[in-house]
């Protein structure tokens, strides 16, 4: 059974603890950084980070920003 959480979302924590009823769950505590795509700012950062780490196409993403900027500045 599906319920709504907040925001009319069904929440991971909610879907945890289901889980949680019928079978064991378990974590893994990690040290590192933790991206929270759950809301557009943090989607959009994250895609970007993701994106100039990526050898493929890092260096253009990185002078696409440059330009973006750029032409914000002079307007």
């Amino acid at each position: 059974m599906k319920q709504i959480g907040a925001g009319g979302e069904i929440q991971l924590t909610d879907a945890i603890q289901q889980l949680n009823d019928s079978q064991s769950v378990f974590a893994y505590d990690f040290e590192g950084k933790r991206y929270d795509v759950g809301e557009k700012l943090g989607f959009v950062k994250t895609t970007i980070e993701f994106a100039l780490e990526n050898e493929e196409i890092g260096e253009d993403v990185r002078k696409f920003i440059v330009e973006l900027m750029t032409a914000k500045v002079n307007h």
